[in-house]
C-alpha cells in the first residue's frame, strides 16, 4: 500500500514538472503597452475629428443688407386759379330761377388806354340758373363811367343752363386820366335784374398806370 502511494506521488510530480516544462517552452504573450494604447487612441480621435470637420459644409457668412437712402422729392404746392376781378360780382337769383357767374373779361381789368382811345370789352358770363337765356335777355349800364357805351346790349344767342355767352360792348376812354370803373347788370326778358359785373381800366397819356401816392414821413421836433 505504501509503495502504491509513493508510486502515485511520483507520477503526480512528473506530470507537474512536465506541465511546467511545456509552459516554459511555449510562446510568450506580448506585454501590453498602456502608454502606446493611449497614444493610438488619441491619434485615432484626431483623425476622426479632422474627417468629420472636412465632411461638414463650410458656413458662409451672411452679410446684413445695406440700407439705401432714397431722397424724398420736395413738395411743390399747387396754386389755385382764381378770378382776376379786383372785387366780387353780385348775383341775385330772380324769381324765375335765373342766376349767373362771371368767368372773364377781355381786356383784363386795369388795362391802360390813352385818353379818348376806343376799345371793346368782351365779358364771358355763365348761365348757372335753370331757365335758358333767350336773346331777350340783355346787359345794361348801371353806374360809374359809361364811356360812350350803349345803354344796353342784348345777348347774341340763346344760352342754355351750364353754358356761357360772350357779350361785347364798345367804349371810348375818358379824357381825364386815372382809374375808371364801369358797372353793368344782367336782366331777363321780364326786366328783372339778377346779376351785376364791371370793368376797370386805367387812362394814362403815357401808357403807364399812375403811381400810387406814398406817404412821406414828416420830421418832428420833440418839445
Amino acid at each position: 500500500m505504501k509503495n502504491k502511494f509513493q508510486k502515485n506521488m511520483i507520477i503526480l510530480i512528473i506530470i507537474v514538472l512536465a506541465s511546467g516544462i511545456i509552459s516554459a517552452c511555449g510562446p510568450k504573450e506580448p506585454a501590453v503597452d498602456i502608454d502606446a494604447q493611449k497614444t493610438g487612441f488619441a491619434q485615432t480621435a484626431n483623425v476622426q475629428a479632422t474627417m468629420t470637420a472636412e465632411a461638414q459644409p463650410t458656413a458662409t457668412e451672411t452679410l446684413e443688407p445695406t440700407a439705401t437712402f432714397t431722397a424724398t422729392p420736395e413738395y411743390t404746392p399747387t396754386l389755385a386759379v382764381t378770378a382776376t376781378k379786383s372785387a366780387p360780382t353780385t348775383s341775385n337769383p330772380s324769381s324765375g330761377g335765373d342766376a349767373a357767374q362771371w368767368l372773364a373779361n377781355d381786356p383784363p381789368d386795369n388795362t391802360i388806354f390813352k385818353p379818348g382811345e376806343e376799345f371793346t370789352v368782351t365779358w364771358t358770363l355763365e348761365n348757372t340758373g335753370t331757365p335758358t337765356w333767350t336773346t331777350n335777355y340783355y346787359i345794361k349800364f348801371y353806374s360809374g363811367e359809361q364811356m360812350d357805351a350803349e345803354d344796353k346790349v342784348f345777348l347774341p344767342y340763346p344760352v342754355p343752363p351750364g353754358t356761357n355767352v360772350q357779350v361785347s360792348v364798345d367804349f371810348v376812354a375818358t379824357e381825364s386820366e386815372g382809374s375808371k370803373r364801369s358797372d353793368w347788370i344782367l336782366k331777363n326778358a321780364n326786366d328783372e335784374t339778377f346779376y351785376s359785373f364791371y370793368i376797370v381800366i386805367e387812362v394814362s397819356e403815357s401808357n403807364q398806370a399812375p403811381a400810387s401816392p406814398t406817404n412821406t414821413p414828416t420830421a418832428t421836433t420833440a418839445p
